[in-house]
């Protein structure tokens, strides 16, 4: 280990909403330049995510999972396997727990790889490329800027959690096992509840448009979370439209696949078309007036749409599933 050691730049946060998928394109792309944005959100599933708090649709939805199973299953889909450390919600590290972190760090760095890490600045997924150990200070990015970061406050941001992902070995996945388990997690999150505990009352899937409907009916939406989980669907199931895109050309010589990818193609714009239509309505991060009578009622409307889409566009995956 070096005592300063600092790999390559990485790239802004504006590559999506989803700052999970933007950490981990950051983390693969020095390994494998194949990849690209499309491709990450796709094949770890991120696409076809949502996750909704029926109470009040909080800004935590999108990232309230079990980041463990989730990000390991995605990056080993893209090739790679890799180690976390998460303490418990709202858990600050112990000086253990920090030393092994910046352990991690240190070691995936040296070989030229940027780790992950939650809450360097903000509530969000980014990436540590950097470090001097002589200053005790890492250099981070994630939605709200490049900084540098002491080592102290690893793990004590705004939340006061730590978590740490780095990737450990590259290995072999050829394009058919890829496309077979995006697949498998995009219809696994469509039809089964991901959360153990009714409270707080989280949705995935298809119930997660049941979910917010649910709470535009009650008429006790949060503004401010309100305004990121709809562009943070939005934005993900554009990125599922143009995944299926770039299918349908990739597997181009096997007919069924390649149109049914163009069916899934049209589904994923028409529910991408139907939550455009509301995301004007609540701007980010100031978030609109979802509680007003005339906005929830349009947006009910655009969301049972969207639902609509978004079923048929889940049993057209079960069909290329069943094609591969």
């Amino acid at each position: 280990m070096t005592e300063k050691s600092q790999v390559l730049q990485c790239e802004n946060f504006q590559g999506s909403w989803t700052s999970a998928g933007n950490a981990i394109f950051n983390t693969v792309k020095f390994n494998k330049d194949d990849l690209n944005m499309v491709r990450v959100m796709g094949y770890t599933g991120h696409a076809f995510r949502i996750n909704i708090n029926a109470a009040d649709v909080d800004v935590a939805g999108p990232t309230a999972y079990d980041w463990e199973d989730i990000f390991a299953k995605g990056l080993e889909n893209l090739g790679f396997k890799s180690e976390t450390i998460r303490t418990l919600d709202f858990v600050a590290p112990t000086p253990d727990e920090l030393k092994r972190a910046i352990s991690m760090i240190q070691k995936s760095i040296d070989q030229g790889v940027p780790a992950i890490s939650w809450d360097l600045f903000v509530p969000e997924f980014g990436n540590i490329f950097g470090y001097d150990d002589e200053k005790k200070t890492l250099w981070a990015i994630d939605p709200q800027g490049d900084q540098e970061l002491p080592y102290e406050k690893l793990g004590r941001g705004q939340v006061n959690e730590l978590f740490v992902a780095i990737i450990t070995e590259e290995i072999e996945v050829d394009r058919e096992t890829m496309f077979k388990t995006a697949l498998d997690m995009a219809i696994n999150h469509a039809y089964h509840r991901e959360h153990k505990d009714d409270v707080p009352p989280y949705e995935n899937g298809l119930k997660g448009y049941d979910a917010w409907i649910e709470a535009f009916e009650k008429g006790e939406v949060s503004e401010f979370g309100n305004a990121y989980n709809i562009h943070v669907v939005h934005d993900a199931r554009n990125f599922a439209a143009q995944f299926f895109r770039e299918l349908k050309d990739e597997w181009q010589n096997y007919e069924k696949i390649s149109t049914l990818c163009d069916e899934a193609v049209a589904r994923y714009q028409e529910v991408t078309d139907h939550l455009r239509a509301i995301t004007n309505l609540y701007p980010f991060p100031q978030g609109g007036e979802p509680n007003k009578p005339e906005n929830a009622q349009f947006t009910i409307e655009q969301l049972k749409l969207a639902k609509q889409s978004e079923v048929e566009a889940v049993k057209v995956l079960e069909r290329i599933r069943e094609q591969i």
